[in-house]
């Protein structure tokens, strides 16, 4: 385990930068946006995610790499919702239309506070105050960072002391094979149904069947190609109501070997081809560039707009109870 300060937020607090794991995966966490900055898998001699070279650069991070994104992730439509009869105006990034990831200073763009940090754990701790982006509540969440062998596991608890809404996910982007691109790459995904969109990603209101489209993830699908479709960018029905620990998606390289699988207790899962995504080669984790279609994000969450949606599962979260969302990635080298 190394644990170091590794450059200062907008506020002056040192950002902490630690790496956990041991000879079978490592991962490097930075307390900004509590980030997953790096995961290296033994005997592959490249990052498994998107990322920064340099810290400084999550602190402008629009494409969100690695970052605990909320307090309510993904978009609430025009950031107007009504909550137990109460009017919310929530707060929109500039040029925006809805409100996304919790808004412009939502958790993705604040210092965590380090709390504890072992060989292969780390615990980051951040306290959003009441009014934050226009959400009520002051909402103390805290994020688990565990690394097992070949297993990353991550999980989120928050509490609040006013009825809220709470939806945290894990924004990270995998490419296991080093290309940049997604062509030798497959995906599945345990969804019989998806929230097909508006043109500005706000969910019609509806599940619709993958049946018959491209959608479709039920068996192990190529991604090449994913360019000449729609962009995709869309949270598949994975349940109605957040529940136990369970498998929902794997992700392999037939080029590279590796296999993940991702398990959640998520309502949803959003899956987004990294069409939007732009970086230098000079700022990324990489040193080469990342263009559209780089990497695949899988975003473990609530089903995006869901305050605006009676039928959707809820995203409320009340005072007595406490937020629970547990992730786990594993690692596999076999998948040739």
């Amino acid at each position: 385990m190394s644990l170091r300060p590794c450059a200062k937020a907008p506020d002056g607090s040192d950002i902490a930068c630690v790496t956990i794991g041991d000879d079978q995966l490592q991962a490097t966490i930075i307390s900004f946006g509590a980030c997953l900055k790096d995961l290296r898998l033994k005997n592959f001699d490249y990052p498994l995610v998107l990322g920064f070279k340099k810290v400084e650069d999550y602190i402008t991070n629009a494409a969100y790499f690695g970052a605990v994104v909320g307090r309510n992730a993904n978009r609430i439509a025009k950031g107007k919702c009504v909550l137990e009869g109460h009017p919310l105006k929530l707060t929109m990034a500039e040029n925006d239309q809805h409100q996304l990831h919790g808004g412009p200073n939502g958790s993705s763009f604040r210092n965590w506070k380090l709390v504890s940090a072992t060989a292969n754990q780390v615990v980051l701790q951040d306290n959003l105050p009441d009014g934050h982006m226009g959400f009520p509540g002051h909402l103390a969440v805290q994020v688990t960072y565990t690394v097992e062998h070949n297993v990353l596991d991550v999980k989120i608890e928050a509490t609040t002391d006013q009825t809220t809404l709470c939806n945290f996910a894990l924004h990270n982007y995998f490419n296991l094979d080093n290309t940049l691109t997604l062509k030798d790459h497959y995906l599945s995904v345990a969804a019989n149904t998806y929230l097909a969109t508006d043109t500005s990603g706000i969910p019609l209101g509806h599940e619709a069947s993958v049946a018959n489209t491209d959608k479709d993830y039920l068996q192990l699908k190529s991604l090449d190609g994913l360019a000449q479709k729609p962009s995709l960018d869309h949270n598949f029905c994975i349940n109605h109501f957040s529940g136990k620990l369970k498998p929902v998606a794997l992700l392999q390289s037939r080029l590279s070997g590796i296999s993940m699988q991702l398990f959640s207790c998520e309502a949803g899962l959003q899956v987004y081809d990294a069409a939007h995504v732009n970086v230098n080669a000079q700022e990324a984790l990489h040193a080469r560039p990342y263009t559209a279609y780089a990497a695949l994000a899988l975003e473990p969450q609530g089903w995006p707009n869901a305050a605006n949606e009676g039928a959707f599962p809820s995203v409320v979260l009340h005072p007595k109870d406490v937020y629970s969302q547990h992730t786990r990635f594993a690692f596999d080298i076999d998948a040739h």
